[in-house]
């Protein structure tokens, strides 16, 4: 049996879509946990379907809901995906596959493609179309390891399964983590342990990426502070390590420009023009030619965004310091 697990807050306007999805499974053996703490209609939604099992929880953070989830499951395999994805019909039966074939493998993620509802969105597909993307999308099957963690965009929670020995060995998700890091953090520790997880392109699911800008900056902002605290747990991680030098870099470039700046001298300041140019151009060199205008957005989207995930990582930094 699978059991799929997918913590829901708030998400009335998709939770069908998913639910529907996976009505439609072409492998049967399966249970479906919701572990809600929604304040609108998801619960009551997600009750209409009979194969699914609903439970409320506190607003305590995705992580909290997911080793809820697992420790309520009954599976060998336990799947993860969320309330604003819809998953493809074969999803399931993939994932039995994957884990039939491998069988040394303890965890399997897949592509998180853009929702068909969201195509033409710019915002919305920069998740998958960035040069760094949120959502990956795989071509290859990939083994993650300690050695190229920080090479390859690792698996999102939203669209990963872990045999049950994962969790049964104690290997839960840190409840600390809550918007940024959630499933990264987990998946860094049982590198650690040389245990072997990989990715296939054949597992898939659409995601309901955001198309407002405003929320895709405050993921950013979520995202920073989780990169923090994974820093702080995992010092020794190059992944860890490059994000935080990255933000240290560009708030000493920001303090120095201003400076500059104040003083009448303009040198400094042309390094971000020259910043958006050469993101532009490999922008260029990636997109599709139907999407080329999109290379000149998607530098000015990098920019905002990861000026944005460096001011949530030094917001947790004080943070931090502030609490010790």
């Amino acid at each position: 049996m699978i059991s799929v697990v997918v913590p829901t807050r708030n998400n009335e306007s998709t939770i069908r879509m998913l639910l529907d999805s996976l009505k439609q499974q072409e492998y049967r053996d399966f249970e479906v946990i919701v572990v809600d703490s929604s304040e609108d209609k998801t619960p009551e939604i997600a009750s209409e379907y009979p194969f699914v099992k609903v439970v409320r929880v506190p607003p305590r953070g995705a992580n909290l809901a997911r080793n809820i989830g697992v420790k309520l499951s009954k599976g060998d395999i336990i799947a993860f995906t969320d309330g604003d994805c819809r998953v493809s019909q074969d999803w399931l039966k993939n994932i039995a596959e994957f884990f039939e074939k491998h069988r040394n493998t303890i965890a399997v993620g897949g592509s998180i493609y853009t929702a068909r509802e969201l195509k033409g969105s710019i915002v919305a597909e920069y998740y998958n179309e960035a040069l760094w993307p949120m959502m990956p999308i795989y071509s290859s099957e990939i083994k993650i390891t300690r050695e190229n963690f920080h090479k390859v965009r690792v698996p999102n929670s939203n669209n990963l399964a872990f045999r049950r020995k994962v969790f049964d060995e104690g290997f839960l998700f840190d409840e600390e983590f809550r918007g940024g890091y959630e499933e990264t953090e987990l998946l860094w520790r049982l590198c650690l342990q040389n245990y072997d997880i990989r990715v296939s392109p054949s597992i898939k699911v659409e995601h309901y990426h955001t198309k407002s800008l405003r929320k895709l900056l405050k993921r950013a902002y979520n995202y920073g502070r989780g990169h923090y605290l994974f820093y702080s747990k995992y010092r020794n991680c190059p992944l860890a390590l490059y994000g935080t030098l990255s933000a240290a870099i560009l708030y000493t470039y920001f303090a120095v420009a201003l400076a500059a700046l104040i003083v009448g001298c303009w040198y400094f300041a042309a390094l971000l023009p020259v910043a958006y140019i050469v993101l532009s151009i490999l922008y260029l060199k990636k997109t599709k030619k139907t999407k080329k205008l999109r290379s000149l957005v998607y530098s000015l989207i990098d920019i905002v965004f990861y000026t944005t995930m460096a001011t949530g990582i030094f917001v947790e930094l004080l943070k931090r310091l502030k609490l010790s």
